[in-house]
């Protein structure tokens, strides 16, 4: 059995703790640090569309996850999220159906790693998950971008960043190259806090074939998403 399938992530803010130290009047050097025991709440909405012949299908996905520092060390922060709430539904046509995996995807706690960078390594279950084959292909991409990937070199406001042809290959197989671009838009004031506005574009392309309990999909297709991230802790170095 072979599908045809396009990816998009349609809407991720994500708030993210930074530290920010100024280097000149203008310019900003920043790098993220979490602090164990500390937690955040994001709500993530997701839309996979799936061709199969002349029809067209697509899983949606809408979720309210807490993501916990639990340990830091040399510049690496391991986190956990859990999935608070999970509601996915598949639409065929003028159907919808809700999806089992939402159920099970509640109460699970996925364990990743953090850098100071942004980048996200070793995603895998905490404790038992019976569906995490499944559920790993629609999570695991979404946490590979979910901080947005930080300058190595101190950043005026209105300076720009890229991180471009980033490769990954998902758990079932298929593989994404993905572009991003990324602004420093403001430094604002929020509850007597000093808060950077990082904007960030990302396009996205999706190929190859992908191997679920379904069948073998061959994956096609591409997404853009466009989102802001603000820092709620950010503080300046002595």
């Amino acid at each position: 059995m072979k599908r045809a399938m396009s990816f998009a992530v349609l809407g991720s803010i994500v708030t993210s703790w930074l530290a920010t130290a100024p280097v000149l009047a203008q310019e900003v050097t920043f790098a993220y640090k979490f602090e164990p025991g500390t937690s955040e709440r994001h709500r993530v909405k997701l839309n996979q569309e799936v061709s199969m012949g002349q029809m067209a299908v697509s899983n949606l996905a809408d979720m309210e996850v807490t993501v916990k520092c639990v340990s830091a060390a040399d510049g690496k922060y391991v986190m956990e999220l859990t999935f608070d709430k999970a509601d996915v539904a598949m639409t065929m046509g003028t159907s919808t159906t809700a999806s089992p995996l939402g159920e099970q995807l509640r109460g699970q706690t996925i364990s990743f790693t953090a850098d100071a960078s942004g980048g996200v390594s070793d995603v895998k279950p905490v404790g038992a998950f019976e569906t995490w084959e499944m559920a790993q292909q629609l999570v695991e991409p979404v946490l590979q971008g979910w901080y947005p990937h930080l300058p190595d070199k101190a950043m005026a406001v209105g300076g720009e960043w890229k991180q471009m042809g980033v490769k990954e290959t998902g758990a079932g197989g298929s593989e994404t190259v993905t572009n991003a671009v990324f602004k420093f838009k403001a430094m604002k004031k929020e509850k007597a806090r000093d808060v950077a506005v990082v904007e960030q574009s990302l396009d996205t392309t999706i190929g190859g074939t992908s191997a679920s309990p379904m069948g073998v999909y061959n994956v096609r297709g591409s997404g853009k998403a466009r989102a802001s991230s603000c820092s709620t802790r950010p503080s300046r170095a002595s």
